[in-house]
C-alpha cells in the first residue's frame, strides 16, 4: 500500500509540475484508512481545507471517518479504505465558474446491506462462507458531487 501510495504521489506530482491547477482525483479502494501511513505520510492527505497548499491532497471521507460512518465494517468497526482525494484546484471553495467539490457520501441504500443476522447493516457481500448470498460487495461504493455555477 505505501508502494502504490508513492506511486501516485510521483504521478500526481509530475502532472502538477506541468500544470499547477490541475484538477486531479485520486480515488478507488486505498485497503488502507485516513489515518494509516500510506494516505497521512505518502499522499500527505489533509483533512481540512484550511490547511490546504495548491499542490496538496485533500481527503473528505476522513471526517466522515470521525462521525463513525464507513464503507467496510469488521468486528461492529466501520472503517473507509474506499476514498476519492482531490487536488485544492477541485476542492477550492471560492469559485464555481467550473466545477468543484461539493460534498462527499458514502453510497449505502438498505439494498446494499446485509438484511439479517449479525452483520444486519454490513455490506452485504456477494460471495460468503464459500458461496453466493445474493448480495453485492463487502465495501459500500463513495461518490462526490461536483457542481458548476449555471
Amino acid at each position: 500500500r505505501v508502494k502504490a501510495a508513492k506511486l501516485t504521489k510521483k504521478i500526481t506530482d509530475s502532472i502538477q509540475m506541468q500544470e499547477p491547477y490541475a484538477k486531479i482525483m485520486v480515488m478507488g479502494d486505498f485497503n488502507d484508512g485516513p489515518y494509516n501511513k500510506s494516505i497521512k505520510e505518502v499522499l500527505q492527505a489533509k483533512e481540512s481545507l484550511g490547511n490546504l497548499g495548491l499542490k496538496d491532497l485533500y481527503n473528505p471521507f476522513e471526517k466522515l471517518h470521525k462521525k463513525g460512518l464507513g464503507t467496510i465494517a469488521w468486528r461492529d468497526t466501520w472503517d473507509i479504505f474506499d476514498m476519492i482525494l482531490v487536488t485544492k484546484p477541485l476542492a477550492n471553495k471560492e469559485d464555481y465558474s467550473t466545477y468543484r467539490l461539493y460534498q462527499a457520501s458514502i453510497f449505502n441504500p438498505f439494498y446494499l446491506q446485509n438484511p439479517k443476522g449479525r452483520y444486519k447493516g454490513y455490506p452485504y457481500r456477494a460471495f460468503s462462507d464459500g458461496g453466493f448470498t445474493g448480495g453485492y460487495s463487502d465495501h459500500f461504493p463513495v461518490y462526490l458531487y461536483l457542481i458548476k455555477k449555471k
